[in-house]
């Protein structure tokens, strides 16, 4: 108060001095500080050229400095902290994205961007997962391998025993078209990877090659054939120009995209799946060791491993954070009752949820992160359903039928391409069914028009293969193994 009535009026000041500091002063340190204090009056004006010359700020502009420091280290019970009212609005948003009980459609129309989206607070955060299928696409003459959507929302690529990739257009608001048919592998694909700037496309077969594509034409840009077996998968780096390809034959390759070999990894085991953490510079392998291996994608250097304990099948690494999934299929002879997936901090090391309820037991079953936020675990089952569950609470939401046989592979197409509309996010399943199935929301299904059933997209090609005697005499294998098979929890 003093020094506040000093910066004012220096009689003021002269009150306070003697009518409240003095009869307070009680030994020889309280009296030479009353002391010091009258010499700042007497000399007031001076003290503030000096200090604004020394400091270049003005008295009063150092007093609230001052008390912003002496406020941060009281207790809360004295004095409110700063921006406590931003801190309390932040929680109330976060809590409404973690508790949502109920959800009610997404007209929020939040982006899927690589942070978290502003919220409005004017209203509560609702998000709804797909539940309604909103679109079947049958091209494909057998078992759907995988699917993949493009970063931007755009394209869809799908894998099947046929041999075929298809590639599939996003007309909206609910329509997809076959724009190509991708020949040229000699025998099924089982891993396709989209370059984040959605431009180039990569197919990982079993015929021992990883071809390159540029969407959207049908030409092949280049084929990559250093393996010496089968390629389980591949994944791309953030420049765009570098990727990486791992297979059966204990190696992973780093590419240019110009078909150059930058480098190589050897393991003592086949390479089951492998999947690029969201900042690229690292890379999770699982091999048939029962391990989950992080490599350093600047140095080319292996980290220390996770400690996963139980033979894993497939992978998923979020694009928002440090976590991957962890797909664990149910094993005889295990202290593990059914299959789960295990959602992995890797930066902590650990843990952090499990989800359940599904099948797995001989085939390969994927899963992936879904919603603007990533709030939803996505996973296909062998019992011909698709499974959601909530990521942060680990709690079935859904599941969802249709499918008549093992889904094997699910993907959630983002909402970048459509920031407009509140209708662009979609969940994509590929089936042994032969076809793929979109779900969407309640919401979705209404803005496409399509009361009864859903929309059928097996006819809206708009160029197929070059030569359509091809594709009518492709062989068909054995529609008896889904995808990859699994004896005792590694892919066979």
């Amino acid at each position: 108060k003093f020094f506040e009535c000093a910066a004012r009026d220096s009689s003021e000041a002269l009150g306070c001095l003697h009518e409240e500091l003095s009869p307070a002063a009680f030994n020889d340190g309280t009296r030479e500080r009353l002391r010091r204090a009258g010499e700042l009056i007497a000399h007031n004006f001076a003290l503030d050229e000096e200090f604004e010359c020394d400091s270049g700020r003005s008295r009063q502009s150092s007093h609230d400095a001052l008390w912003t420091s002496v406020a941060r280290s009281l207790p809360p019970h004295l004095v409110l902290p700063p921006k406590r009212l931003s801190t309390l609005l932040r929680q109330a948003v976060r809590f409404q994205q973690l508790h949502f009980t109920q959800p009610q459609g997404m007209e929020n129309g939040l982006s899927s961007a690589d942070v978290a989206a502003p919220v409005s607070l004017l209203e509560d955060y609702r998000c709804e997962p797909p539940v309604a299928c909103v679109a079947r696409l049958r091209r494909h003459c057998d078992e759907v391998w995988f699917v993949a959507a493009s970063h931007d929302g755009r394209y869809l690529a799908s894998s099947s025993q046929d041999k075929m990739v298809i590639l599939w257009e996003h007309v909206p608001p609910a329509t997809f078209r076959v724009v190509h048919v991708l020949l040229g592998h000699s025998k099924p694909c089982s891993h396709i990877a989209w370059s984040r700037d959605s431009k180039q496309l990569l197919t990982a077969s079993n015929d021992y090659t990883v071809r390159l594509w540029a969407p959207p034409s049908h030409e092949q840009v280049r084929v990559f054939a250093k393996h010496a077996d089968a390629v389980t998968s591949v994944g791309w780096l953030h420049d765009c120009r570098r990727f990486v390809s791992a297979g059966f034959d204990r190696c992973i390759y780093l590419w240019h995209i110009d078909g150059s070999q930058l480098h190589r990894w050897e393991f003592h085991s086949r390479v089951q799946d492998m999947g690029i953490m969201h900042d690229g510079a690292r890379m999770l392998v699982v091999d048939s060791d029962k391990s989950l291996r992080v490599i350093d994608t600047s140095s080319l250097r292996e980290l220390s491993a996770l400690p996963e304990g139980d033979a894993v099948t497939s992978i998923c690494a979020s694009q928002l954070r440090d976590e991957v999934l962890v797909s664990i299929a149910q094993q005889i002879g295990s202290a593990q009752r059914g299959p789960v997936i295990r959602l992995w901090d890797v930066a902590a090391r650990r843990v952090t949820q499990r989800f359940s309820g599904h099948s797995q037991g001989r085939f390969v079953v994927r899963c992936c992160f879904g919603g603007p936020l990533e709030e939803f675990v996505f996973s296909g089952s062998e019992d011909a359903q698709v499974y959601v569950w909530h990521r942060h609470h680990g709690s079935l939401l859904h599941v969802l039928p249709g499918h008549s046989s093992t889904v094997n592979s699910v993907c959630w197409a983002g909402e970048k391409l459509q920031q407009s509309s509140s209708h662009s996010a979609w969940l994509i399943s590929a089936s042994d069914d032969h076809s793929l199935r979109v779900w969407g929301s309640s919401s979705m299904l209404a803005s496409a028009s399509c009361e009864g059933d859903v929309i059928e997209a097996d006819a809206q090609q708009v160029e197929g293969p070059s030569n359509p005697d091809t594709e009518a005499e492709l062989p068909h294998e054995s529609a008896s193994s889904s995808a990859v098979a699994v004896d005792n929890g590694l892919e066979g």
